[in-house]
């Protein structure tokens, strides 16, 4: 999980706040699971839109 938070934070730091890449959201929640990825988010200061934003990925 370390390695995929250090990975993700890394590109959101290179990327505008609203614009993590989709494959970015896949690969997190194919390793660790929606709830636990939809946790972390929100535990770093994502916005309910943000997080909104990165559910449609996933459809």
């Amino acid at each position: 999980m370390i390695r995929a938070c250090v990975v993700v934070a890394a590109l959101l730091v290179s990327y505008p706040a609203n614009a993590v890449p989709c494959w970015v959201v896949r690969k997190a929640v194919s390793q660790y699971g929606e709830a636990a990825v939809e946790s972390w988010a929100r535990s770093k200061g994502f916005s309910e839109r943000e997080i909104e934003k990165a559910r449609r990925c996933l459809r």
